[in-house]
């Protein structure tokens, strides 16, 4: 399986899709990949529920997500680990102030994309 399509599909808002791209490769991962690929799964379920407007899921999975991906920044596997990090941060403070009810909705166009390093 290549990671550069569950980027793909990630990247074009296909959550779903994402999420049992990157379960696979999660499944088939070494002990050293295992939290990278689970974490990939967790942010692209967030996504989904974001985008499903579940956001006490989306705050759930991004929070599973994040804890895992911290251990892969700057970058992993090509992809700039230490930038989506930071972006998905934002969607969770986004989320935290909609319960707190200082905001009235998220944006889904913070939704970041997974950019790959050159």
């Amino acid at each position: 399986m290549d990671i550069k399509e569950g980027i793909n599909l990630f990247n074009n808002s296909d959550f779903f899709e994402a999420h049992d791209h990157f379960e696979e490769m999660w499944v088939n991962a070494g002990r050293d990949d295992k939290k990278f690929y689970q974490s990939l799964v967790q942010l692209s379920v967030g996504s989904f529920h974001l985008v499903s407007k579940n956001y006490k899921g989306a705050l759930s999975q991004y929070c599973k997500g994040t804890s895992k991906l911290v251990e892969y920044i700057p970058d992993y596997k090509g992809i700039n680990t230490r930038k989506l990090l930071k972006e998905i941060r934002i969607l969770m403070k986004d989320l935290n102030e909609f319960f707190d009810e200082k905001i009235s909705n998220v944006e889904l166009e913070k939704i970041p994309r997974i950019e790959e390093n050159n």
